[in-house]
């Protein structure tokens, strides 16, 4: 397994995606104040577990972008935009670990809270999976989240993803997407849209 880097072997993962209302493209280091932000605010990071913010300052963004971001073949760290004219930056998206052709483990947040509860997550975790999954070179995805974060498991379920396990502490669950059901689920979806299941 290969942590934050692009996994030796194997394609990178798809480096930008785009769907109706979001693009989801690399992180740059234009996209600094953005993080700063979102990372520093209990509110977005809250859910996830850092119930006080990560507390970065400037030092601490220009180690993260040396080790993440700068001089990298290819992106394991996205940033969710609107597609409007402006690209409004609005979340992350990030590949934890890779493990392909088995699993990718991913995660991501909403940061402009002024837009939570409007479907963005699930959005663009639907875009992300269907890029990934196009790609033919993996065969699941995987999410960590406390299992007390009612919203970004409603996120996950709208996606298709289940419940795999809950951590022995109880406190977190990891939940399974594999390409088959991401597949189905999308077909039952068309089916409905033409009428022809309920």
């Amino acid at each position: 397994m290969t942590t934050n880097h692009c996994r030796p072997g194997f394609p990178p993962v798809p480096q930008s995606v785009q769907s109706e209302r979001l693009t989801i493209r690399p992180s740059a280091r234009d996209d600094a104040p953005y993080l700063k932000k979102w990372w520093n605010d209990p509110q977005v990071t809250g859910p996830g577990g850092n119930l006080a913010g990560m507390q970065y300052d400037d030092a601490d963004m220009e180690d993260w972008f040396q080790r993440y971001v700068d001089g990298r073949e290819c992106s394991t760290h996205f940033i969710i935009c609107l597609r409007e004219a402006d690209e409004r930056p609005i979340g992350e998206f990030y590949i934890a670990s890779d493990d392909r052709p088995g699993c990718v483990e991913c995660a991501l947040l909403i940061g402009e809270t002024d837009l939570w509860g409007r479907g963005y997550g699930s959005a663009a975790l639907s875009a992300y999976a269907e890029a990934l999954f196009a790609s033919e070179l993996c065969e699941a995805m995987r999410m960590n989240m406390r299992v007390d974060n009612v919203c970004a498991m409603r996120m996950a379920q709208k996606v298709g993803f289940v419940v795999e396990h809950v951590w022995a502490s109880g406190a977190f669950q990891t939940v399974f997407l594999s390409r088959a059901a991401f597949e189905l689920r999308k077909l039952r979806q068309a089916e409905i849209e033409a009428g022809l299941r309920r």
